[in-house]
This record gives structure tokens, C-alpha cells and sequence, in this order.
């Protein structure tokens, strides 16, 4: 295992060099896509956290939720999942893709306070519903997700709510696409026991704050952990779906001068963006890597 540690800086200078904006007196939301604590019982708010490097593997929960307080310096770290589980991807390729996605990675500027499973009132509990469309993949052909799976943009409601997961070495949680946080919920299925687990401690912590909305940052693992082990260079920046700024802007001038870019230049990475991106890459490079992220290759090529 790949041990590495999060911080304050380390989060702020991620967010920095991903141009994704910091809300300084919000509570924030990350996601860590591949990792998982070292110490996944403890969810106390820190200056610094322990990682590990991990697989997904669609049947475990192998992901590490962040709650960060900017304003504060402080970070809790909870174990959870963001991508979907095994029995609902099996399930979903039977079904030309619907039923389950996976998120990709990016700024989602809101989740709200709100209940998860609306229509099933037993196991509706108070969570976090996601308010706004984004991107996701759908695989129709094996049970991993790659770039040249079908992209769709709408809002498929992944809403960040409990993992229904008794661990991190429980081969189950309850997610079709949505992030979710190991524990189970307060809810009529349950007999109106407690909120329990990690989730009991995600969701008090988040309810306890005036906001209604969390923004939602999601990278990987592979993010952090290079980041963690190396210095922090400005210039060294990625562009994806939410980033924001003077380099978004430039990006789209030369996708509009190249004739992929028909929107309006400013300075937000949205969904014309996202799309002028995808069929540059395409072109540029092959279906196979057209991922929407813009790093140094895709930058060059431009």
C-alpha cells in the first residue's frame, strides 16, 4: 500500500492547480476516488489525514470522502465509495446502460440538503440530493469504465447519501452512481434507529452548518498522491468540467480558433467546454483517450 497524507495546503493548492474555486467560508465536499484511510474510524476534524492508495473494485468501498473547513484549516476523512457497485453495473448492462453510471471527476458546485430515495419511503433519509446535470459514463460492453463508454450529460440524481456498508472490507454498498459514505441511515426500514457508522458523524457535521448547499470536489487517488509527493508547481495546471479562470478562457479561445468550441468565451468550464474538449481529443488523439481532462498533452496539441 501507497500511504500518503492530506492537509489543508495540500487540498488548496489541488484545488488551485485543478482551477476549481474555494469557497472560504463554506464547508466543502471531496471526493478521493481510489484511496481509503489509514484510520477509517477516526472522523475527527484535523490539520492532516492518512491515505492509502487503493483499487476500486466495485464491490467494496474504496473511496475516502473529504469534509473540509476552509476558513479553519481543518479537514474529516470518511470512508465511502464514488463509483457504482457491481450488482447495479450487471444489472444496467442488460438494460442498454440504464441504471447505473459513474460520475466523472470535477467541480459540482451544489448539493443540497435534502432527502435521498424519495419515492421509497422506507429507506428515505436525510442526505445530500445533487441539484444540477454533470457528466457521466455508462458501459455497455464490460463492467469497467473507460473512455470510450457512452457519455451522457443530464442529472441521473447521484446524490451523496449513506452506503448501507457495514466497512471497508464489506463486499456491498448501496450505490448505482451515487457518493456514498460508509454506515447506515436513519430511516423507517431500520425501525428509526440512529444514523450509525461514519455516515452518523458526515451527516451531524454537515446539518450542524447554517449552509443548505456543499460544493463537491472529485478527483483520484493517483491526484493526491502525486501531489502529496511532490512540490507544488502553479504552472502545472488541469483543466476539467467546474474549473474556472483566465486559463479556461484561453482554452476555449484556441478550441473556437480550431472550430470546436461554438459557445460563448468566458472563464467556466461547462458543458459546451466539455464538449469542445471531448471532440478535439477525439480528433486529436483517438476515442480511447478522450477523458475531458486538459493536461499538458492536450494543451500542447492546441
Amino acid at each position: 500500500m501507497s500511504n500518503f497524507q492530506i492537509s489543508h495546503t495540500l487540498l488548496a493548492n489541488l484545488c488551485r492547480r485543478n482551477r476549481f474555486p474555494v469557497a472560504q467560508e463554506l464547508m466543502i465536499f471531496l471526493g478521493i476516488r481510489g484511496s481509503l484511510p489509514v484510520f477509517p474510524e477516526n472522523h475527527a476534524f484535523a490539520t492532516t489525514h492518512d491515505l492509502m492508495l487503493s483499487s476500486t473494485d466495485h464491490q467494496h468501498p474504496r473511496c475516502t470522502l473529504v469534509q473540509w473547513l476552509p476558513a479553519q484549516g481543518l479537514l474529516a476523512v470518511f470512508p465511502g465509495s464514488t463509483v457504482p457497485h457491481l450488482k447495479y453495473i450487471r444489472k444496467a448492462m442488460t438494460r442498454g446502460g440504464a441504471g447505473a453510471n459513474q460520475m466523472l471527476t470535477g467541480y459540482y458546485a451544489d448539493y443540497r440538503k435534502g432527502d435521498h430515495n424519495l419515492s421509497s419511503p422506507p429507506t428515505r433519509h436525510r442526505a445530500f440530493r445533487q441539484m444540477e446535470a454533470r457528466y457521466v459514463l455508462r458501459t455497455l460492453d464490460d463492467e469497467v469504465y473507460e473512455a470510450d463508454d457512452r457519455m451522457e450529460f443530464n442529472n441521473p440524481f447521484d446524490n451523496l447519501h449513506a452506503a448501507w456498508s457495514m466497512g471497508v472490507n464489506h463486499a456491498d454498498f448501496a450505490s448505482a452512481g451515487c457518493q456514498v459514505v460508509v454506515g447506515y441511515p436513519k430511516c423507517t426500514r431500520r425501525g428509526g434507529s440512529p444514523d450509525s457508522g461514519p455516515w452518523a458523524s458526515f451527516v451531524r457535521n454537515a446539518y450542524a452548518q447554517t449552509q443548505d448547499h456543499f460544493p463537491y470536489a472529485l478527483l483520484t487517488g493517483q491526484d493526491y498522491y502525486r501531489a502529496a509527493a511532490g512540490t507544488f508547481d502553479a504552472s502545472d495546471y488541469r483543466l476539467r468540467y467546474g474549473s474556472v479562470g483566465e486559463e479556461v478562457r484561453l482554452l476555449q479561445q484556441r478550441l473556437k480558433a480550431k472550430r470546436f468550441y461554438e459557445g460563448i468565451v468566458d472563464d467556466k468550464f461547462g458543458s459546451r467546454t466539455m464538449n469542445a474538449v471531448l471532440a478535439f481529443q477525439r480528433s486529436a488523439f483517438g476515442v480511447d483517450a478522450a477523458d475531458g481532462i486538459v493536461g499538458p498533452v492536450t494543451l500542447s496539441a492546441l
